[in-house]
C-alpha cells in the first residue's frame, strides 16, 4: 500500500529558525511532488503563540511531558502512513531532548527521523538519545557523508542510514537588478545571511574588511537577517550593537549593513541572486549541516567560508575557498584574489551550480519519498520462535563447591576471587527444588542449605551475604533482598522437599523467619510478599504472617499511589532492577489473601511495565543495567541483565494464575525467549555447550562470564514456565478476562 497521509514534526514558520524553515520547505516540496498524498505537521512550540497555516494540525508544547504521549495518540487516531522527524536535541524537552522518545514509542507508523546535528563524539546523554531513535526509526537521514561515518562509528548500523542533501530553493532573478531593488546599484555584495547570534563570527569578516575596501572602494558587506529569538530574549541586541561598533572603529561603517529582518524564502533568494560572494566565518568546525551554505552553493554563489565540517564536503573540488578560523587577514586575501579574477569566479559559480542541481527542493522531495515508500514496506523482523533448551544443572552443579555456589564466573569457570553469596545459593536452592528430576539437584540441595544454615547469623536471626573463598564472612547483616530471597527459597524447599532434607529446610524457616521482618525496601518487601503467599498456600496461615503481608502490601500500595501517573505507572520514579518483582508481590499477596485492589494494581503495574520492555519488533527488550531509567528520559538500550528476563518471567506467570489469561504466559515465553537470541544483537545468551548463561548483552556483543544470578536466572525461568505451561489450559470463551482476577480466599 502506497503511502498516502505523511506527518512532518517539527518546529515550523512563523517560529524563526532553520528548522522551521526547513519543516515548513519539506512539507510543502512533499505535497508538491505527490498531489495525491495528504501532509500534515506536527509543530513543536517553545511556550509562544504563533498563527500557524492550515497544515500544522497538531502543536507540541516542548516542555510538557505528557504532551508528547498526547500527539502521538493524536497522529496515530489521524491515519498516518508514516512520520517524518526533525531532530535537532535544543527542540524537545528533557535529557538531551529525550522526551521526543516518548512521542516515537507510542507512534505506531513507521519513522524517519532527519539529523540536523551529528556530532564527532556525542556525549552519553545525547549518545543514549541518538542509539534509541536509530532503534525506532526505520531510517536515519544526514545530510553529509561526514555524519554517515560519525553514526556508524558510534555505533547506529550503516544499513539505517540514509544521505540526503539539505533541500534549498533555487532563483532566476537579475543579479543587477536585485542590487539595485536593495539599494546597492553597482556595488560589489559580500552577503551573509541567517539568524544573528554571536557564534557565527561575524566580527572577524568586519575585521577582513578594511585593507579589502582600499583595493575596492564599492564593497559592501551585508549581514542579513533578525537577531536569533533566544539571544535577542537574554541578550538583547548586544552583539548587534557590538558589530555596529566595531565596523565604526575600523573605519568601514559605510561598507557595513546590517539588515535586522526575517526575511522569507522569496526574499533570500533574491538577495543570494544579487550577490557577488557568499561569506560565512563560522569560528568552530563542529557543524555538521549549514542551511546557508546549501542554499549558496546550490544558488551558484561564490563561497568564502572557514573550514567547518559541512563546507569542507560541499566546497570541495574547486566549488568554494576555505580559509582558517579566526584569521580576518586570510578572509581579506581570498577575498580579493576573488574580486580580482572575474574568471575564476565564474568557473567557481559553474561547478557551484551543476553540483547544486541534486539539492533542490524537488530532488529532495523525491529521495525523500523514496525512504518513505520504502519504510512503509518494511515489516519488523521476528526471529522464528526460539526453542527452549531442556532443564540441566550441569552449569549450576560446575559452579558448586564443598562450601556453596561461586558468586561469579570467568567464562563457563568459577572466579574463585569473588567467592560466594546468600543471594545466588538461595536461588541455586530453589532451582534445585523445582528440579528436583536432575540428578545434580539432591548434592546442590545439600551443599545451598548447609551454605543458608552457615549463613543464618544466631546474634541476630538473619543472614549474612557476602564470604570470601577462604569462607570468612565479609559482613555480619546481609542486604534486606538477601533475607526475604533466602526465606523465599526456603519456602519452596520446605514444601517441596520429602524426608531429613525437607525437615531441614522446615527447621532453618523456623530459624530464619525473623529475617522476614523489619524490611524497608520495596523489592525486599515484594519478595517477602512472595514467600508469604507461597507459605500461606501450602500451611494453615498464621496471623502473624497475614499482618506481615498487610504491611509490606500496604506500603508498595501506599507508595505506588503517591508516584504512579498517567504516563509513569510504577512504584518508583525511575526502573532499575529486577523490577517485575514489585507488581509480582503485590499480585501474590491479593491472589491467596483475597485483596482484589492489590491484584488490580500489580496488574496495572507489570501490563505498564511490560510496554515499556517491548522493543520495536515486539519481542521482549530489558530495561539495561547501565543507568537508572526515569520518566521522559531515552531508555538504557544496553547491558541487560538475565535477572529482568527471570523477574519478568516469573511476575507474568503470577500473572497467569491471578486471571487465568494465557496472554501472560505468552508474555512470560517472550521474556525467556530474549536470552535464546530474541533480542537486538539476535545472540543467544544460552550457551549449549556448558548449559551456562552469559551475564549480559552488550553493544554488539555479550558479557562471556557464566556467574550464577545469569545462569540460575536462566534456568529458574524455564522451570518456573515449564510448570505453569504444563498446567495451562486454553481459556473457554467467558471464563476469564484479561482483567479478571482469582482470588484464593
Amino acid at each position: 500500500m502506497r503511502v498516502r497521509r505523511i506527518a512532518v514534526l517539527g518546529n515550523h514558520t512563523p517560529r524563526q529558525c532553520g528548522i522551521a524553515t526547513f519543516t515548513e520547505d519539506l512539507a510543502q516540496a512533499l505535497a508538491d511532488n505527490r498531489p495525491d498524498v495528504d501532509v500534515v505537521v506536527a509543530a513543536m512550540n517553545d511556550g509562544r503563540a504563533y498563527a500557524y497555516p492550515a497544515r500544522v494540525q497538531f502543536t507540541i508544547e516542548q516542555d510538557d511531558f505528557a504532551a508528547y504521549e498526547a500527539a502521538a495518540d493524536d497522529l496515530n487516531a489521524c491515519g498516518i502512513d508514516v512520520l517524518s522527524v526533525q531532530h535537532e536535541f535544543g527542540i524537545f524537552s528533557g535529557p538531551a531532548g529525550s522526551y521526543l522518545l516518548t512521542l516515537l514509542r507510542r507512534v505506531r507508523a513507521p519513522i524517519v527521523t532527519t539529523l540536523h546535528t551529528v556530532l564527532e563524539r556525542f556525549t552519553p546523554e545525547q549518545l543514549a538519545v541518538v542509539e534509541e531513535l536509530a532503534l525506532l526509526s526505520a531510517k536515519i537521514i544526514v545530510m553529509s557523508e561526514r555524519a554517515v561515518r560519525f553514526l556508524v562509528a558510534q555505533g547506529v548500523p550503516r544499513e539505517k542510514v540514509a544521505f540526503i542533501h539539505h533541500g534549498v530553493h533555487v532563483t532566476e532573478a537579475d543579479r543587477e537588478a536585485e542590487k539595485a531593488r536593495l539599494g546597492l546599484p553597482g556595488r560589489t555584495l559580500i552577503l551573509t545571511f541567517g539568524l544573528l547570534s554571536p557564534n557565527k563570527g561575524i566580527e572577524t569578516a568586519i575585521r577582513a574588511l578594511p585593507g579589502l575596501v582600499r583595493d575596492f572602494p564599492e564593497i559592501t558587506y551585508l549581514v542579513l537577517g533578525a537577531t536569533h529569538p533566544n539571544v535577542r530574549a537574554h541578550q538583547g541586541e548586544a552583539y548587534r550593537e557590538e558589530l555596529v561598533r566595531l565596523a565604526a572603529e575600523l573605519g568601514v561603517a559605510a561598507h557595513v549593513r546590517l539588515d535586522d529582518k526575517f526575511v522569507d524564502r522569496d526574499e533570500l533568494t533574491r538577495c543570494l541572486a544579487a550577490a557577488d560572494i557568499y561569506l560565512i566565518p563560522y569560528p568552530k568546525q563542529e557543524q555538521i549541516t549549514s542551511g546557508t551554505l546549501a542554499y549558496a552553493v546550490a544558488n551558484g554563489k561564490v563561497v568564502v567560508s572557514t573550514p567547518f565540517w559541512h563546507a569542507e564536503e560541499l566546497l570541495a573540488d574547486g566549488r568554494g575557498v576555505l580559509v582558517p578560523f579566526h584569521e580576518a587577514t586570510a578572509f581579506g586575501s581570498a577575498l580579493c584574489r576573488l574580486l580580482s579574477n572575474p574568471h575564476r569566479r565564474a568557473e567557481m559559480e559553474k561547478r557551484a551550480l551543476a553540483f547544486g542541481e541534486q539539492m533542490r527542493w524537488p530532488e529532495v522531495a523525491r529521495a525523500y519519498a523514496g525512504l518513505f515508500e520504502a519504510a512503509r514496506q518494511v515489516r519488523p523482523r521476528f526471529l522464528p520462535p526460539a526453542r527452549l533448551p531442556a532443564l540441566t544443572l550441569d552449569h549450576v552443579a560446575a559452579m558448586v563447591d564443598g562450601t556453596g555456589m561461586f558468586q561469579h564466573a570467568v567464562l563457563a569457570v568459577p572466579n574463585l576471587s569473588e567467592g560466594y553469596t546468600t543471594d545466588d545459593n538461595a536461588r541455586a536452592l530453589h532451582l534445585a527444588v523445582l528440579a528436583d528430576q536432575d540428578p545434580h539437584a539432591p548434592a546442590i540441595v545439600r551443599r545451598t542449605l548447609s551454605f543458608l544454615h552457615h549463613a543464618l547469623n544466631p546474634a541476630t536471626g538473619c543472614f549474612r551475604n557476602f564470604m570470601a573463598y577462604d569462607r570468612r564472612w565479609l559482613d555480619e547483616h546481609g542486604g534486606e533482598n538477601a533475607q526475604a530471597r533466602a526465606v523465599r527459597a526456603l519456602v519452596a524447599a520446605a514444601h517441596r522437599l520429602d524426608g531429613a532434607l525437607g525437615r531441614t529446610a522446615r527447621e532453618l524457616l523456623r530459624r530464619s523467619w525473623p529475617a522476614l521482618e523489619g524490611l524497608g525496601y520495596p523489592r525486599a518487601q515484594a519478595l517477602a510478599l512472595i514467600a508469604l503467599a507461597e507459605r500461606a498456600e501450602n500451611e494453615t496461615a498464621d496471623p502473624a504472617w497475614k499482618a506481615l503481608a498487610d504491611r509490606y502490601a500496604g506500603n508498595l500500595l501506599r507508595i505506588f499511589g503517591e508516584t504512579a501517573t498517567p504516563v509513569w505507572s510504577w512504584f518508583e520514579d525511575h526502573l532499575s532492577y529486577s523490577n517485575a518483582k514489585l507488581p509480582h508481590g503485590l499480585i501474590a499477596y491479593g491472589r491467596v489473601f483475597g485483596h482484589r485492589q492489590a491484584v488490580a494494581t500489580g496488574l496495572a503495574a507489570l501490563r505498564w511495565l511490560e510496554g515499556q520492555q517491548t522493543a520495536p519488533n515486539g519481542g521482549f527488550q530489558p530495561i539495561g543495567s547501565e543507568r537508572p531509567y526515569r520518566a521522559g528520559e531515552a531508555r538504557p538500550l544496553w547491558d541487560g541483565q538475565p535477572i529482568e528476563v527471570y523477574a519478568t518471567v516469573s511476575a507474568a506467570l503470577e500473572a497467569h494464575r491471578a486471571t487465568g489469561d494465557v496472554a501472560w504466559l505468552a508474555g512470560a515465553r517472550r521474556a525467556l525467549e530474549w536470552l535464546l537470541g530474541r533480542n537486538a544483537n539476535e545472540m543467544s545468551l544460552y550457551d549449549a555447550e556448558t548449559q551456562g548463561c552469559r551475564d549480559g548483552l552488550e553493544r554488539g556483543g555479550m558479557n562471556e562470564n557464566q556467574g550464577a544470578e545469569s545462569t540460575l536466572a536462566l534456568w529458574l525461568s524455564a522451570a518456573e514456565y515449564n510448570r505453569a505451561a504444563q498446567l495451562s489450559v486454553p481459556r473457554v470463551a467467558g471464563e476469564a478476562s484479561h482483567d479478571a482476577i482469582r482470588l484464593k480466599v
